[in-house]
């Protein structure tokens, strides 16, 4: 029996009814009839795979890659860039409707995409020592599948990746001696993050340049895999940050911070992991930086800021976090989220500020993660 998908959910997988069940299908699109393989079901939801396409989208295209399908670094290399970013905008829209509750949509700025491939600056490779082996695991799966290039990755990493026994075997060496095999899977994960010139593979920084700015990042900490998008993304939250007070809570690196460098404006960076920390005062040297939880550092504070700019991991917001934030009471909030999910329940958190605009970065082409930036003004004042 063909299964009809009616719309794509987080995690771009196909949602369908059948049988009076919700049926949700991985590696299925919006508007097709699949037949599927079923692994799951809990409380009437069966989740399941595509075993076959019946009628297949206009969209739907061949993957770029000839491992998609069992390396488990890509689950939505079926669409193009742009169709990605599209289809992932209605994701987006669909949970701020459903999970957030929103009466009515504020306005999306048409989405950013990746038009071009090698765009990756960063990865984590899967090394068995007794073997050699290099690559990525299967999906859902401790599996080692065998890499030696992805077309995704940038060049310098696919060189490495190339060399079997090379750099990343001999760095994986040394992390087996500080205890750091992984006991799911027996192999080693070596960090990998491409600078401008270097590549670290451990705690030595290296500088990338990002719309002029030059970041000190280390392959240990987060920064975004996707140079070209982050850049469109940085100009977004610089052109809606307005006055002189701006609060960069969840900072990071200072990947925030760092776009007020130098114009003498009062830029607070709060957090809590030390290594981000350290290379926040380095990034963004005209901040105050804090090294605290951010709703301890809510708690605390109890001054007024103009901005306020929240890039939460994907976990998203501590619940005492939006009413301290309205506390300050500044004319805008901006939040960066790597998930739709805890995006529009988050929203909904906020009693006296509203989603006024929002814009979709689609900075990793061929998987289902997509950022979303959402600007927030007080109810009833204009934005």
């Amino acid at each position: 029996m063909a299964l009809k998908i009616e719309k794509m959910i987080s995690g771009c997988r196909g949602l369908g009814h059948e049988d009076g069940k919700t049926v949700i299908v991985d590696g299925a699109l919006v508007g097709e009839e699949v037949e599927y393989t079923a692994l799951s079901e809990r409380k009437g939801v069966v989740e399941g795979e595509v075993k076959r396409v019946l009628s297949p989208s206009p969209l739907r295209i061949e993957p770029i890659c000839p491992l998609y399908g069992k390396c488990g670094g890509c689950s939505f290399q079926i669409v193009g860039e742009r169709d990605s970013a599209l289809l992932k905008e209605e994701i987006v829209k669909d949970n701020m409707l459903r999970v957030g509750g929103l009466k009515e949509l504020p306005p999306f700025l048409p989405p950013s995409y990746s038009e071009s491939r090698g765009y990756r600056i960063r990865c984590r490779v899967h090394v068995d020592l007794k073997t050699k082996r290099q690559g990525f695991l299967a999906r859902s799966s401790n599996t080692l599948v065998e890499v030696g290039s992805c077309p995704l990755l940038e060049k310098k990493l696919n060189a490495l990746l190339s060399e079997k026994g090379g750099a990343i075997f001999k760095r994986a060496r040394s992390l087996m001696f500080e205890n750091r095999v992984n006991r799911n899977t027996g192999f080693v994960e070596v960090p990998m993050f491409s600078g401008d010139r270097e590549v670290s593979m451990d705690e030595s920084r290296v500088d990338v340049t990002v719309g002029g700015i030059k970041y000190s990042v280390t392959s240990s900490v987060f920064f975004q895999s996707n140079p070209t998008i982050l850049e469109e993304m940085l100009k977004f939250v610089k052109e809606y940050t307005v006055g002189d007070s701006i609060m960069d809570l969840y900072s990071g690196v200072g990947t925030f911070s760092a776009l007020f460098n130098g114009e003498g404006k009062s830029v607070y960076a709060v957090e809590r992991e030390k290594k981000c920390l350290a290379l926040s005062r380095i990034n963004a040297p005209s901040a105050i930086s804090f090294t605290d939880d951010c709703a301890l550092w809510a708690k605390k504070s109890g001054r007024h800021v103009d901005t306020v700019i929240v890039d939460p991991p994907r976990v998203g917001l501590d619940r005492s976090v939006p009413p301290m934030i309205e506390a300050w009471k500044p004319e805008r909030i901006i939040y960066v989220s790597c998930n739709p999910v805890t995006l529009s329940r988050d929203l909904s958190l906020f009693a006296e500020y509203k989603p006024v605009l929002a814009k979709v970065f689609d900075g990793y082409y061929g998987s289902e993660h997509v950022e979303t930036v959402v600007l927030m003004s007080r109810v009833n004042t204009p934005g």
